[in-house]
C-alpha cells in the first residue's frame, strides 16, 4: 500500500538525486569537449558521494533488515566505479585519449547509469519502505550529514537544485524546510531558486510557504 510519508522520506535520494545525474551527465554527453573538462569532475564527485551513501548508509541498514534485497546492485556498482574511474582520469589535465574515444565511452557509460538508477529504484527503493517505518526512513536520512563535509555539500547542493524541475524542487523543498533551522530557510531558498523564472518562484513558494521565509526572492519576484 502506498505511504505518502514513506515516499517522502526515500524520494530525494532514490528519485531526485537520481534525475539530477542522469539530466547533468546528458548535458555533458550532448556537450563538447571544453563542456566535458569544465562539468564532468564535478559531476563525478556527486556521483561518487552519492554511491558512497547508499553503499555505507541505506544498503547495509536495509541488508540488515531483509538480506539480498541490494544483491542486484552490487555488480553494476563495481562495472560503474570502474568506468566511471576511467573517464575522471580522462578528465585530468594532461594528455588522454582523441575526444571522439571519450564520448564514445561517456554515452556508453550514461546508458549503465541509467539502466542502473532504473534498476534501483524499481527494487531498492520499494523495499526501503517495505522494510523501514517512516520515522526510522527519516532517521536514515538524517544521517546523511555524517558522511558529507560542509564544503561538499554547498557545492552540492546548487547543483542539485539547477539540475532538477519544478516538481522536484517543490517535493524536495517541502521536505527540507520541515527538516531544518529556520535560520537555514534563507540559503536554502537561494540556492532552491536559481534558475527559475519570478513566476515559477511564486508558484513554488505557494506551494512551499515555509521557502518564503526570510527571504528576499518572493518580494523582488512581486515587483516584477
Amino acid at each position: 500500500m502506498y505511504n505518502p510519508e514513506k515516499f517522502a522520506a526515500v524520494e530525494d535520494n532514490f528519485i531526485h538525486i537520481h534525475g539530477a545525474l542522469v539530466r547533468d551527465l546528458g548535458r555533458i554527453v550532448k556537450g563538447d569537449e571544453s563542456l566535458f573538462f569544465g562539468s564532468f569532475p564535478r559531476f563525478s564527485r556527486i556521483l561518487e558521494a552519492h554511491t558512497q551513501l547508499e553503499e555505507e548508509l541505506f544498503f547495509p541498514a536495509l541488508e540488515a533488515r531483509a538480506p539480498g534485497s541490494t544483491l542486484s546492485t552490487e555488480v553494476p556498482h563495481r562495472e560503474i566505479e570502474d568506468h566511471l574511474a576511467q573517464l575522471v582520469e580522462w578528465s585530468e589535465p594532461g594528455p588522454g585519449p582523441d575526444f571522439a574515444k571519450v564520448k564514445e565511452r561517456l554515452i556508453l557509460f550514461q546508458r549503465e547509469l541509467e539502466c542502473h538508477l532504473v534498476e534501483e529504484r524499481r527494487v531498492v527503493m520499494p523495499a526501503m519502505m517495505e522494510n523501514f517505518s517512516a520515522e526510522e526512513l527519516w532517521a536514515l536520512d538524517g544521517r546523511i550529514m555524517e558522511f558529507c563535509s560542509p564544503e561538499f555539500m554547498e557545492e552540492m547542493m546548487p547543483w542539485w537544485f539547477v539540475h532538477m524541475d519544478l516538481e522536484g524542487r517543490v517535493a524536495v523543498g517541502g521536505n527540507m524546510v520541515a527538516s531544518v533551522d529556520a535560520g537555514f530557510v534563507p540559503v536554502l531558498a537561494q540556492w532552491i531558486s536559481d534558475g527559475l523564472e519570478a513566476g515559477a518562484w511564486l508558484e513554488l513558494v505557494a506551494r512551499v510557504p515555509g521557502l518564503g521565509a526570510g527571504s528576499t526572492r518572493i518580494e523582488v519576484a512581486v515587483a516584477h
